[in-house]
């Protein structure tokens, strides 16, 4: 704990500004009886009063944490952590409740140097971002990073980039950013809505892509649409990270653009070496680059058994951000690692299987979504009980279900049975995931088998 205040002091010596309000932030806690250890929970969305909040919260011996829900929060204020605890965050929940976890000091110091060398972090970086702080990406990328090795950050108000997608990109222009964060679908929303948008964007050296699987038709359309705007093709990154491992675990390195493997659909599957392949049907699948310092990754059978390389498995993840550095923990996410870079695939309880084929859902999905008036991330794909693929849409009768069985079937070759959902209705986690093994609880307003 008193190794994060101490980076923490170097930074706010250089900023007076914001170590003054830090320093009446610390004061605010201890007026209001918080003693050394106390969870001190923080509303803020963005912005310098959020820094300086989470800033005073560690320099006073507290544990802050961003809360997205003061119901979800309740209770957590009470609570009081051992001297070694650095902060408080949760797990995404995207297949279950989220948990609570407590991160001692240590780890979140390896969480951080181990990005900062993977980024190449340099003196006139400057970070721009969108994200929300409860969550495990924007807290590292946007608070830590900033806090700790004293990057600048801008930050644009989550619901303002919800109403505006625009506004990002005029705060990285503006700010001359040189880094930024985006999920995926944050992505495929900047190429719908902002394509046309006249902003420099020639700054970026990195666009770190995570939270999900990135597809690579995606990097490729976004590349496409914000070229003239200065976007190279090795702009855009990827990385892979969960809250268990404070955040990152992998990342694609700045300056190139991510190992893409073409490989066979047929090889697949888990437990299966996979087959490279020239083929126009290939099943591209991008590299979220290597873990970071620190870390190890391995692919594994379901009896934990270390597979090896260029095998489709369960990943597996230890070392210095994990709380037990030495154990392996089995990740839930399926994928293979291949010339010490990881391909993450999706996770392992969402893979579509039917009959002998496997499929990542997020083809399917990106299938669909190339109908009109289907709105991409509105869209689950998952097999039922039966085997057969399904296909859930959020929409009205005007949804064209037989355009989108056609558009799977050709990408894929199998026909799914479409089925309209209630708008807005699919199931998210706190942190905007797809929650695909729920989906099928859903009352569906209309069902059409293909």
């Amino acid at each position: 704990m008193n190794a994060v205040a101490d980076r923490v002091r170097r930074t706010l010596a250089t900023r007076a500004e914001l170590g003054a309000l830090a320093d009446v932030m610390t004061s605010r806690c201890r007026d209001l009886g918080a003693q050394q250890g106390d969870v001190i929970e923080i509303g803020l969305r963005h912005g310098g009063d959020a820094l300086a909040a989470w800033a005073g919260a560690v320099l006073g011996g507290f544990v802050p944490m961003f809360v997205a829900d003061r119901d979800v929060a309740l209770g957590l204020g009470a609570a009081r952590m051992s001297a070694d605890i650095a902060i408080v965050q949760r797990t995404s929940g995207t297949t279950g409740t989220p948990q609570v976890l407590a991160i001692e000091g240590h780890r979140v110091l390896a969480q951080v140097d181990g990005l900062a060398a993977a980024l190449g972090l340099r003196d006139n970086d400057v970070i721009a971002s969108c994200l929300p702080l409860h969550h495990d990406m924007g807290l590292v990328s946007t608070v830590l990073l900033p806090l700790v090795c004293g990057t600048p950050c801008v930050h644009v108000d989550p619901a303002l980039w919800r109403a505006d997608a625009a506004s990002l990109l005029h705060a990285i222009a503006g700010a001359r950013a040189t880094l930024t964060w985006l999920p995926p679908s944050a992505l495929a929303r900047l190429v719908r809505r902002c394509a046309d948008v006249d902003v420099d964007l020639s700054s970026l050296r990195q666009i770190v892509c995570g939270g999900e699987v990135v597809p690579d038709g995606l990097i490729r359309d976004f590349t496409t649409a914000f070229a003239t705007r200065g976007i190279a093709e090795h702009v855009v990154g990827a990385g892979w990270g969960m809250a268990e491992n404070v955040a990152a675990v992998t990342h694609s390195p700045p300056g190139r653009a991510p190992t893409r493997l073409a490989i066979t659909r047929s090889s697949f599957a888990p437990g299966r070496a996979i087959e490279e392949t020239r083929s126009v049907d290939a099943l591209v699948l991008v590299s979220v680059g290597p873990p970071i310092a620190g870390t190890l990754v391995r692919v594994c059978d379901e009896g934990g058994n270390d597979l090896g390389e260029r095998v489709l498995g369960e990943l597996h993840v230890r070392g210095t951000c994990r709380a037990d550095p030495d154990t392996w923990l089995p990740t839930g996410d399926v994928g293979l690692v291949a010339d010490g870079k990881v391909y993450v695939c999706g996770r392992k309880d969402e893979l579509l299987h039917m009959g002998g084929t496997w499929l990542p859902p997020h083809e399917v999905e990106l299938a669909a979504g190339t109908v009109p008036g289907v709105r991409p991330g509105r869209i689950a794909a998952l097999t039922d009980d039966r085997g057969t693929l399904v296909v859930l849409v959020e929409g009205d009768d005007a949804v064209d279900c037989d355009a989108i069985a056609d558009a799977v079937a050709r990408h894929t070759t199998h026909r799914p049975r479409v089925v309209l959902a209630v708008p807005n209705s699919l199931p998210r986690s706190t942190s905007g995931k797809l929650g695909r093994r729920r989906c099928a609880t859903l009352v569906h307003r209309r069902s059409q088998p293909r």
